[in-house]
Protein backbone atom coordinates (compact mmCIF):
# COMPACT_ATOMS: atom_id res chain seq x y z
CA UNK A 1 0.00 0.00 0.00
CA UNK A 2 1.02 3.62 -1.01
CA UNK A 3 0.61 6.10 1.02
CA UNK A 4 0.24 9.67 -0.63
CA UNK A 5 -0.85 13.04 0.79
CA UNK A 6 -4.50 12.63 0.81
CA UNK A 7 -4.85 8.76 -0.21
CA UNK A 8 -3.58 5.07 0.23
CA UNK A 9 -3.25 3.69 -2.66
CA UNK A 10 -3.47 0.04 -2.79
CA UNK A 11 -3.07 -2.21 -5.85
CA UNK A 12 -2.95 -6.20 -5.43
CA UNK A 13 -3.42 -7.07 -8.88
CA UNK A 14 -1.92 -11.05 -10.30
CA UNK A 15 0.66 -8.36 -12.26
CA UNK A 16 1.14 -5.65 -9.49
CA UNK A 17 4.47 -6.64 -8.21
CA UNK A 18 6.40 -7.72 -11.41
CA UNK A 19 4.46 -4.52 -13.24
CA UNK A 20 6.15 -2.57 -10.07
CA UNK A 21 9.66 -3.60 -11.06
CA UNK A 22 8.93 -3.10 -14.46
CA UNK A 23 7.78 0.48 -14.53
CA UNK A 24 10.22 1.19 -11.96
CA UNK A 25 13.06 0.41 -14.51
CA UNK A 26 11.52 2.25 -17.41
CA UNK A 27 11.31 5.31 -15.64
CA UNK A 28 15.00 5.15 -14.69
CA UNK A 29 15.70 5.07 -18.09
CA UNK A 30 13.60 7.85 -20.01
CA UNK A 31 15.20 10.78 -21.00
CA UNK A 32 14.96 13.87 -18.81
CA UNK A 33 12.89 15.65 -20.69
CA UNK A 34 9.85 13.20 -20.45
CA UNK A 35 7.26 14.64 -18.20
CA UNK A 36 4.21 12.62 -16.39
CA UNK A 37 1.89 14.62 -18.70
CA UNK A 38 3.80 13.66 -22.11
CA UNK A 39 2.83 9.97 -20.77
CA UNK A 40 -0.42 11.17 -19.98
CA UNK A 41 -1.19 12.35 -23.65
CA UNK A 42 0.65 9.26 -25.17
CA UNK A 43 -1.48 7.22 -23.13
CA UNK A 44 -4.55 8.49 -24.38
CA UNK A 45 -3.58 8.54 -28.13
CA UNK A 46 -2.78 5.04 -27.98
CA UNK A 47 -6.41 4.94 -26.74
CA UNK A 48 -7.28 7.07 -29.77
CA UNK A 49 -5.66 4.68 -32.02
CA UNK A 50 -6.96 1.38 -30.14
CA UNK A 51 -10.28 2.83 -30.50
CA UNK A 52 -10.29 3.62 -34.41
CA UNK A 53 -7.84 0.81 -35.24
CA UNK A 54 -11.16 -1.62 -33.94
CA UNK A 55 -13.52 0.48 -35.97
CA UNK A 56 -11.37 0.95 -39.47
CA UNK A 57 -11.07 -3.31 -38.97
CA UNK A 58 -14.91 -3.32 -40.84
CA UNK A 59 -12.69 -2.43 -43.83
CA UNK A 60 -9.58 -3.58 -43.10
CA UNK A 61 -8.97 -6.21 -40.56
CA UNK A 62 -5.73 -6.17 -40.34
CA UNK A 63 -6.23 -2.83 -38.49
CA UNK A 64 -6.21 -5.11 -35.44
CA UNK A 65 -2.28 -5.23 -35.47
CA UNK A 66 -2.86 -1.10 -35.12
CA UNK A 67 -5.61 -1.87 -32.28
CA UNK A 68 -2.93 -4.13 -30.50
CA UNK A 69 0.06 -1.30 -30.64
CA UNK A 70 -2.59 1.17 -29.17
CA UNK A 71 -3.13 -1.11 -26.08
CA UNK A 72 0.24 -1.28 -25.44
CA UNK A 73 1.20 2.43 -25.54
CA UNK A 74 -1.83 3.07 -23.51
CA UNK A 75 -0.51 0.68 -20.93
CA UNK A 76 2.85 2.36 -21.59
CA UNK A 77 2.10 5.76 -20.52
CA UNK A 78 -0.56 5.57 -18.45
CA UNK A 79 1.24 3.03 -16.88
CA UNK A 80 4.29 4.84 -15.76
CA UNK A 81 3.21 8.52 -15.72
CA UNK A 82 2.50 8.23 -11.55
CA UNK A 83 5.59 5.84 -11.75
CA UNK A 84 7.96 8.42 -13.17
CA UNK A 85 6.86 11.22 -11.29
CA UNK A 86 7.15 8.71 -7.82
CA UNK A 87 10.55 8.11 -9.54
CA UNK A 88 11.64 11.26 -9.56
CA UNK A 89 10.37 12.81 -6.00
CA UNK A 90 7.68 15.49 -7.81
CA UNK A 91 4.78 13.81 -7.27
CA UNK A 92 1.92 16.33 -7.67
CA UNK A 93 -1.38 14.02 -6.04
CA UNK A 94 -4.07 16.19 -6.86
CA UNK A 95 -3.31 17.37 -9.87
CA UNK A 96 -1.93 13.99 -10.79
CA UNK A 97 -5.36 12.45 -9.39
CA UNK A 98 -7.48 14.42 -11.32
CA UNK A 99 -5.73 14.29 -14.86
CA UNK A 100 -4.68 10.50 -14.62
CA UNK A 101 -8.69 9.43 -14.12
CA UNK A 102 -10.15 12.17 -16.24
CA UNK A 103 -7.53 10.68 -19.35
CA UNK A 104 -8.76 7.36 -18.67
CA UNK A 105 -12.20 7.53 -18.49
CA UNK A 106 -12.25 8.98 -21.99
CA UNK A 107 -9.39 6.41 -22.69
CA UNK A 108 -12.32 3.70 -21.69
CA UNK A 109 -14.81 5.84 -24.29
CA UNK A 110 -12.16 5.76 -27.05
CA UNK A 111 -11.37 2.01 -26.54
CA UNK A 112 -15.07 0.09 -26.06
CA UNK A 113 -16.80 2.40 -28.51
CA UNK A 114 -14.10 1.20 -31.12
CA UNK A 115 -14.78 -2.24 -29.93
CA UNK A 116 -18.42 -1.69 -30.82
CA UNK A 117 -18.09 -0.15 -34.30
CA UNK A 118 -15.72 -3.26 -35.06
CA UNK A 119 -16.98 -6.18 -36.44
CA UNK A 120 -15.73 -8.24 -33.37
CA UNK A 121 -18.36 -6.93 -30.71
CA UNK A 122 -22.15 -5.78 -30.64
CA UNK A 123 -22.70 -2.17 -30.13
CA UNK A 124 -24.67 -2.65 -27.55
CA UNK A 125 -22.50 -4.83 -25.77
CA UNK A 126 -19.72 -2.74 -25.88
CA UNK A 127 -21.81 -0.46 -23.91
CA UNK A 128 -22.18 -2.74 -21.12
CA UNK A 129 -18.54 -3.35 -20.93
CA UNK A 130 -17.84 0.09 -20.52
CA UNK A 131 -20.94 0.49 -17.79
CA UNK A 132 -18.94 -2.51 -16.04
CA UNK A 133 -16.09 -0.55 -16.06
CA UNK A 134 -17.35 2.80 -15.04
CA UNK A 135 -19.04 0.87 -12.10
CA UNK A 136 -16.40 -0.63 -10.48
CA UNK A 137 -14.39 2.77 -10.75
CA UNK A 138 -17.21 5.03 -9.20
CA UNK A 139 -17.67 2.98 -6.39
CA UNK A 140 -13.70 2.97 -5.87
CA UNK A 141 -13.70 6.63 -6.12
CA UNK A 142 -16.96 6.89 -3.87
CA UNK A 143 -15.38 4.44 -1.51
CA UNK A 144 -12.06 6.78 -1.63
CA UNK A 145 -13.82 9.47 -0.50
CA UNK A 146 -15.31 8.21 2.36
CA UNK A 147 -12.20 5.87 3.46
CA UNK A 148 -9.33 7.15 2.02
CA UNK A 149 -8.00 4.21 0.71
CA UNK A 150 -8.03 4.26 -3.44
CA UNK A 151 -8.45 0.49 -4.71
CA UNK A 152 -7.25 -0.47 -8.26
CA UNK A 153 -7.88 -3.58 -8.32
CA UNK A 154 -10.17 -6.03 -7.42
CA UNK A 155 -10.13 -10.28 -7.02
CA UNK A 156 -6.60 -9.62 -8.66
CA UNK A 157 -7.57 -7.90 -11.72
CA UNK A 158 -6.85 -3.91 -12.21
CA UNK A 159 -6.37 -2.01 -15.43
CA UNK A 160 -3.12 -4.00 -16.89
CA UNK A 161 -5.08 -7.04 -16.71
CA UNK A 162 -7.69 -6.38 -18.46
CA UNK A 163 -5.50 -4.72 -20.97
CA UNK A 164 -4.05 -7.95 -21.14
CA UNK A 165 -7.30 -9.72 -22.36
CA UNK A 166 -8.58 -7.05 -24.93
CA UNK A 167 -4.75 -7.62 -26.56
CA UNK A 168 -5.10 -11.52 -26.02
CA UNK A 169 -8.70 -11.17 -27.45
CA UNK A 170 -7.22 -9.28 -30.50
CA UNK A 171 -4.17 -11.30 -31.24
CA UNK A 172 -6.81 -14.49 -31.55
CA UNK A 173 -9.07 -12.57 -33.76
CA UNK A 174 -6.26 -11.46 -35.77
CA UNK A 175 -5.17 -14.98 -36.77
CA UNK A 176 -8.25 -16.78 -36.33
CA UNK A 177 -11.74 -16.20 -37.84
CA UNK A 178 -14.71 -14.91 -35.45
CA UNK A 179 -17.12 -17.55 -34.28
CA UNK A 180 -20.38 -15.68 -34.16
CA UNK A 181 -23.39 -17.70 -32.50
CA UNK A 182 -26.92 -16.22 -34.17
CA UNK A 183 -29.85 -16.45 -31.28
CA UNK A 184 -33.19 -14.99 -31.43
CA UNK A 185 -32.24 -11.85 -30.37
CA UNK A 186 -29.30 -11.03 -32.82
CA UNK A 187 -25.66 -12.52 -33.59
CA UNK A 188 -23.10 -12.81 -30.34
CA UNK A 189 -19.78 -13.89 -30.70
CA UNK A 190 -17.68 -15.15 -27.36
CA UNK A 191 -16.87 -11.69 -26.10
CA UNK A 192 -20.91 -10.59 -26.29
CA UNK A 193 -21.43 -13.41 -24.12
CA UNK A 194 -18.29 -12.72 -21.86
CA UNK A 195 -19.35 -9.34 -21.22
CA UNK A 196 -22.82 -9.75 -20.15
CA UNK A 197 -21.92 -12.09 -17.76
CA UNK A 198 -19.14 -10.08 -16.55
CA UNK A 199 -21.84 -7.15 -16.24
CA UNK A 200 -24.03 -9.29 -14.25
CA UNK A 201 -21.31 -10.68 -11.65
CA UNK A 202 -20.18 -7.04 -11.65
CA UNK A 203 -23.40 -5.26 -10.65
CA UNK A 204 -24.02 -8.08 -7.89
CA UNK A 205 -20.59 -7.40 -6.37
CA UNK A 206 -20.99 -3.47 -6.55
CA UNK A 207 -24.40 -4.17 -4.26
CA UNK A 208 -22.46 -6.84 -2.31
CA UNK A 209 -20.24 -4.15 -1.67
CA UNK A 210 -21.83 -1.12 -1.11
CA UNK A 211 -23.64 -3.15 1.41
CA UNK A 212 -20.68 -4.21 3.24
CA UNK A 213 -18.74 -1.09 3.42
CA UNK A 214 -21.92 0.51 4.44
CA UNK A 215 -22.27 -1.44 7.58
CA UNK A 216 -18.31 -1.09 8.47
CA UNK A 217 -18.91 2.25 8.09
CA UNK A 218 -21.97 2.12 10.48
CA UNK A 219 -20.13 0.48 13.01
CA UNK A 220 -17.34 3.22 12.47
CA UNK A 221 -19.41 6.36 12.66
CA UNK A 222 -22.35 5.49 15.26
CA UNK A 223 -24.96 7.65 15.56
CA UNK A 224 -24.39 10.64 18.22
CA UNK A 225 -25.63 9.93 21.56
CA UNK A 226 -28.61 12.63 21.02
CA UNK A 227 -29.85 11.45 17.86
CA UNK A 228 -30.09 8.14 19.26
CA UNK A 229 -32.43 9.36 22.66
CA UNK A 230 -34.70 10.91 20.32
CA UNK A 231 -35.16 8.24 17.93
CA UNK A 232 -36.02 6.56 20.68
CA UNK A 233 -38.46 9.16 22.33
CA UNK A 234 -40.20 9.64 18.92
Amino acid sequence: MEQHATLSRMHRSWLARHERRTLTWLAARLPAWTTSDHLTLLGLAGALLCGVSYAACVLWPQMLWFACAGLVLNWFGDSLDGSLARFRGIERPRYGFFVDHCADVVSQLFVFLGLGLSPYMRFDMACVALLSYWLAALYTFIRALATKVFQISYFGIGPTEIRLGLLAYSLVLAVVDPFVLTTPIGKFAPIDSFVLVTFVAVFVMFLSAVHGEARRLAVLEPLPRRAMERGRAG
